[in-house]
């Protein structure tokens, strides 16, 4: 899959080209250099998923800070990592800390797994954070946890029952 190779510049595009812009569902690379132009362009993003992405701790608690009209966010099957680094790899954080889950109760939806069970997590880790979608189903890019962002289709038994309930909805 392609990278964005400059983020800056899409971000600013679509926000000045499209005023009403409210989700977004990005697959890949979600680091600092990618989260400061989302968050900078499009400050009113509502709905943000990133699943089955490498998401840096650092990019994840920058958009929970920024973006002050985020409702939800799906950070589910993400390889989660924080920069601190261990023989020069960053270190895979495999439960969310207290600081991310303070942050995230004010959101009206948060969706996470980070399950060993979960077929989906397992793939992340067989892929090393870079899934490699020609593998699988031809659907399973398409589905999201976050209804509004999912394309259809079932989703067979990819994720397992503790992964579909894993939203925080405090409406």
């Amino acid at each position: 899959m392609p990278s964005i190779a400059r983020p800056p510049y899409i971000m600013e595009e679509i926000g000045r080209s499209c005023k009403n812009f409210s989700s977004l569902k990005v697959v890949g690379t979600f680091d600092l250099q990618f989260a400061s132009p989302i968050a900078s362009h499009l400050p009113k993003l509502k709905i943000l998923s990133v699943r089955c992405s490498i998401l840096t701790k650092e990019a994840l608690l920058f958009i929970l800070d920024c973006m002050d009209h985020l409702e939800v966010l799906n950070i589910s099957h993400c390889l989660l990592l924080e920069n601190r680094t261990t023989l020069g790899r960053k270190h895979i954080i495999r439960e969310l800390d207290q600081t991310i889950m303070g942050k995230v109760s004010s959101l009206r939806e948060f969706y996470h797994c980070m399950s060993q069970s979960c077929t989906t997590c397992q793939r992340m880790a067989t892929d090393e954070g870079l899934m490699r979608w020609y593998r699988y189903e031809d659907w399973f890019w398409r589905q999201d946890e976050v209804n509004s962002l999912s394309l259809g289709q079932d989703n067979g038994k990819l994720f397992d029952e503790g992964c579909l309930n894993l939203g925080l909805n405090q409406s």
